[in-house]
């Protein structure tokens, strides 16, 4: 610290030291600082404004004065501390004096207030305000301006303190506990600096360390900071305090002789009130030392007359002391005798405690004796009526009349039964205890319930497995009388067999609690019969699909055919013309009304878009399914068998299979669900009807539910042997039809990912999957067939007596890649409207069926229909992509190297090949990304090969001599100028009429002669049709351009005819 700041501190603390001159208390420290107001922001403030009034901001800092002080402890030598709060007061302000304290060292204040006076030197004077105990102190807080709370920040903002001011400056937040008149004390205040507020907060913990007092909680700093301060400044604060506060704080050494005006002497622990009293008290005698002899012989006179009276007063007290004595005699041999007496009755008193405790003891063991003669009593008494077994019981399970309509009776005995074993097996909170159970008595009475269970068992798996067995012989002696095509192709309704079944559930359910075992064989021998059913039924319905299928493709004329290979001509011979090419093939699938297709007369005939026919595509597949159903034709598509056997029957066999599931209680957990036995309450209105409340479990299981090992075992032994009746009929498509091996996959993946959710429903989206993996194993072959085929094929081959090209017209290739696509395609369109046409036509009862099973709502089977759907249609429309992708770029490969192998007829075989090409794929590209970029390579090399050809047969035309001619003057003038033209050899005016003359005699025959050639080559169609469109405006184009180069260098030679005659010539012509 600097001078400046030691002598105000000095001055401070000589204020301080003045406002408690006369107390008791002694002045430790004192430190200057600011007391941060609530300003106009306070509750009153708020209220005001918030009622419209005008707060009026005050001062929102004041100066203060912290004082520690210490005072002399009553109770021991200490001391204690207190803190008090002073301010100064301000000019016109004054305040009384009190030489008195309040009682408690404490200066006590006259008029709410005590003061110190002016000092003289212009500091004010202090007015104490609070005085609290320094072991009040309950929270001391340190923080920097910046983190002090919102309206002391804007406190300190409203004074203009600088930022500077603001950084050195510390917020000191304490609160003080209340203490006696004193009420509680909570306020901020500013210090000038760190070094402040750590001297403060480390002064008072040293304080209260020495008085052993509980330390505040203390924020903004930790306590070892404080001690680490403390140690490393000790030298440097102790300046600051007053002339004891070192021995206060740091006891050690006692200092004494300091008196009150002394101040230069030694620091004594006293207060100023202290050695004011002392000094009075010295001075209020006056020893007189100059008549000390005399002083001590009176002294000694005086002794001497007290040692004398003192003798005087034992030897007066002599009797006195004899009577006491005898009396404490007397008293002696009182208290013998008594002791004497309380000898004997502690001796009796132990004889009447043992006695006590021997009769208590026998009372506890007859009490004990007691109750378990009670309880015991009690539970033979359970035991007995648990044992026996009531005749009516016994009669009801010897001889059950086991009849659908007879059941309950038996069912509820059978559930008698089970509770009555259960209780006897032990184990349970509400069965007998597990120490009985051990009995000979109980032994014997579960083996009595053991063999009464047994008989009762045997007789109703009997029941069970000859209904099924007689149930099972009906619906099939019912399938047999069936004749008309429709009952053969579609499931049976299985309502009235349901039923039945549903009505033996409550002896099922028995049974399995009973015994699990015999369920077990019930399972397997239920599942054999009913696999034995669906095995039947299914094999008449594929069968009699099959036989349509075949009449269909029979009766189209391609039964067996297989003649996708795309190099494998009809009958082995050549076409003549591209026209005939197609017409050699027959459609192989309905393209709607129209019947258009491949097969037809042109190409244009195709139908631009097969996707388009999903709007018609569901009414065309209904109408063909109820037409074969009702029996009016004789045949059906593949693929619409396909999706009829799989929508009837995969819905129909899941169906059954969760029916028995359920049935036979082959689900995960249902031994647990069956162990309360039944609840009446629960049961249903049609289980109320026919008798079963009472006797029937209502089983409630979660979505998703799977089944136990054996159910497993049992489903599909249900569900076993089906795979060879779906093969049969996807079989005629890997031999006759391969393009139906992809909607025949798409409708076996919907609906195995439809499956896929039912747990019952295992073995038959295993089956399904196995097809899937034939399938694309069939179109896999296919697709490699095609491939090799196009690398492997050999034009020469197709030709007769090697003739190159020039015999052959679409190949074989392109015509069979775009019928392929064209079959493809429809087929998808027309498989994926049989498949939704199907699904939406379900059976009312195979609906009751799934919900019976516990299938998810309507509207969550038909989200995931959607999405199965949706699934398997992507991935056959990749397989079909990826087909596309290998085979495109294989054939227009294989085309460029057959049309350069001639080149006279090159360009005319590839102006038709990519004719052709493009004409049949145009519609189907727009909608299929895979065909769009090869339908436009294909379009690019159409337009080249048309200019290619074009320029061909204007060369090969009687004409090309004139236009040659033309390019020689093109020529010419790029050397001469018009006039010098006619100069030149071979370019006399004469010459060029007699070359016109020779060129154009004739024109109309030689137009006609150029129509008949395209015609050759290209037919009538419309390919023809935009050749010699192409033809005409060249030939024009360049007839007009030599009108041009004649006028400019023959002026006198007009061409005949003129462009404009030779228009109407080419008009006249067969071909227009």
């Amino acid at each position: 610290m600097d001078q400046d700041t030691h002598r105000s501190a000095a001055q401070l603390l000589a204020r301080v030291e003045e406002l408690f001159a006369d107390s008791e208390s002694i002045v430790v420290a004192a430190f200057e600082a600011h007391k941060v107001s609530h300003s106009s922001e306070s509750t009153g403030a708020q209220l005001l404004k918030a009622l419209g009034g005008k707060a009026f901001a005050r001062e929102a800092l004041r100066s203060v004065v912290l004082i520690f002080t210490v005072k002399r402890s009553l109770a021991d030598r200490g001391f204690q501390a207190a803190l008090h709060f002073a301010r100064p007061l301000l000019l016109g302000q004054g305040g009384t004096r009190s030489s008195s304290d309040d009682g408690g060292g404490n200066p006590r204040l006259e008029g709410g207030t005590r003061s110190s006076s002016d000092d003289g030197g212009g500091n004010p004077r202090l007015e104490l305000r609070k005085s609290y105990p320094l072991k009040s102190l309950h929270v001391m807080r340190l923080s920097s301006p910046g983190r002090a709370s919102g309206r002391s920040e804007a406190a300190l903002m409203g004074q203009g303190a600088g930022d500077a001011a603001l950084r050195r400056q510390q917020v000191l937040e304490l609160r003080c506990a209340s203490h006696h008149a004193q009420p509680e004390h909570r306020a901020q205040y500013l210090l000038p600096d760190g070094h402040t507020a750590m001297f403060f907060a480390s002064l008072a913990v040293q304080l209260l360390r020495h008085q052993d007092a509980v330390l505040p909680s203390i924020a903004g700093v930790t306590m070892e900071r404080l001690d680490a301060w403390w140690a490393s400044h000790k030298e440097e604060v102790t300046a600051g305090l007053s002339s004891f506060a070192l021995e206060v704080v740091t006891p050690g050494a006692i200092l004494v002789g300091r008196s009150p005006e002394d101040s230069s002497a030694a620091d004594v622990l006293m207060s100023a009130k202290e050695a004011a009293d002392l000094t009075e008290l010295l001075a209020s005698f006056d020893m007189g030392l100059g008549e000390a002899d005399a002083f001590a012989a009176a002294l000694q006179e005086e002794a001497a007359a007290l040692e004398a009276a003192n003798v005087a007063a034992l030897l007066g007290c002599g009797p006195a002391v004899e009577g006491v004595l005898g009396q404490l005699r007397h008293t002696q041999a009182v208290l013998d005798d008594l002791d004497q007496s309380l000898q004997v009755f502690d001796f009796k008193l132990r004889h009447m405690r043992d006695d006590i405790a021997a009769i208590e003891a026998s009372n506890n063991s007859l009490e004990r004796q007691a109750r378990h003669n009670t309880a015991l009593s009690r539970l033979l008494e359970q035991l007995l009526g648990g044992l026996g077994v009531d005749r009516h019981l016994t009669a009801a399970l010897e001889a059950p009349d086991l009849k659908l309509d007879r059941l309950a009776p038996a069912v509820s005995a059978a559930w008698q039964l089970h509770a009555k074993r259960t209780w006897l097996a032990g184990g349970a909170s509400d069965s007998l205890n597990p120490l009985l159970t051990q009995m000979r008595v109980v032994k014997e009475a579960q083996a009595r319930l053991h063999q009464l269970a047994s008989r009762f068992v045997g007789a109703a798996v009997g029941f069970i497995t000859g209904l099924v067995g007689q149930l099972m012989g009906e619906a099939m002696e019912a399938g047999a009388r069936h004749a008309d095509r429709w009952s053969k192709v579609s499931p049976p309704d299985r309502a009235k067999l349901h039923g039945v079944m549903l009505r033996v559930r409550p002896l099922l359910q028995v049974l399995a609690v009973l015994e699990p075992r015999a369920l077990q064989q019930l399972q397997q021998q239920v599942s054999v019969e009913v696999n034995a059913l669906l095995r039947r039924e299914l094999r008449a319905a594929a069968g009699e699909l099959r036989r349509g299928a075949s009449a269909e493709l029979a009766a189209s004329g391609q039964a067996g055919e297989g003649d996708y290979n795309l190099c494998k001509e009809k009958g082995g011979s050549s076409s003549s013309s591209s026209a005939a090419q197609p017409r050699q093939r027959v459609a192989r699938l309905s393209y709607g009304s129209g019947g258009s297709g491949p097969g037809s007369d042109s190409v244009s005939e195709w139908p631009a878009d097969p996707t388009e026919l999903s709007s018609g595509a569901a009414g065309a597949s209904a109408a063909k399914r109820q037409a074969f159903l009702d029996g009016s034709v004789p045949g059906l598509p593949l693929h619409e068998a396909w999706s009829l056997l799989l929508g009837g029957f995969l819905p129909f066999l899941a169906a059954e299979a969760a029916f028995y599931a359920d049935l036979l209680l082959l689900y995960r957990g249902d031994e647990e669900r069956l162990r309360d036995g039944p609840d009446s309450s629960a049961a249903d209105a049609k289980q109320q009807r026919q008798g079963q409340a009472g006797v029937t479990v209502v089983i409630s299981r979660p979505p998703g539910c799977p089944l136990t090992y054996a159910g497993s075992q049992a489903a599909e032994g249900m569900l076993a042997g089906l795979e060879g009746d779906f093969v049969a009929l996807s079989d005629l498509a890997s031999r006759s039809h391969q393009v139906l091996l992809l909607p025949l996959l798409a409708t076996a993946l919907a609906w195995q990912q439809r499956l896929a959710a039912q747990p019952a429903a295992a073995p038959l989206a295993a089956l399904l999957e196995s097809l899937a993996g034939k399938l694309r194993g069939g179109w896999g072959s296919f697709c490699a067939g095609q491939v090799a085929a196009v690398e492997q094929y050999d034009s020469r081959s197709k030709m007769g007596l090697q003739q190159g090209i020039k015999h052959l017209h679409v190949l074989p290739f392109i015509s069979q890649f775009c019928l392929m696509v064209h079959d493809l395609e429809v087929a998808l369109v027309e498989g994926a409207a049989a498949a939704a046409a199907v699904a939406a036509a379900a059976p009312l009862q195979q609906q009751q069926q799934q919900q019976t099973a516990g299938d998810d709502g309507e509207e969550g089977q038909q989200s995931l229909e959607q999405a199965a759907a949706a699934d398997a249609a992507r991935s056959v429309r990749a397989a079909a992509d990826a087909l596309y992708d290998e085979l495109c770029p294989r054939l227009l490969s294989r085309l460029e190297r057959l049309a350069s192998s001639d080149a006279k007829y090159g360009e005319r075989c590839r102006l038709e090949n990519y004719g052709y090409l493009g004409e049949a794929l145009r519609g189907l590209a727009q909608k299929l990304p895979a065909l769009q970029q090869h339908w436009q390579v294909a379009e690019a090399r159409r337009e080249a090969a048309l200019s290619g050809y074009v320029a061909e047969q204007l060369a090969y035309s009687k004409l090309w001599k004139l236009l040659e001619f033309g390019d020689k003057l093109d020529g010419l003038l790029k050397v001469v100028s018009p006039p010098e033209v006619s100069f030149q050899k071979d370019c006399s005016p004469a010459e060029v009429r007699s070359l016109m003359r020779s060129t154009m005699d004739g024109t109309d025959k030689k137009l006609e002669a150029l129509a008949g050639r395209v015609r050759k080559h290209l037919g009538g169609g419309a390919l023809f049709n935009v050749a010699w469109a192409a033809v005409k405006e060249a030939l024009l184009a360049r007839y007009e351009h030599l009108e041009w180069l004649l006028e400019q260098c023959y002026p006198t030679t007009p061409l005949r005819p003129s462009p404009e005659e030779l228009r109407e010539l080419f008009r006249a012509t067969s071909a227009g």
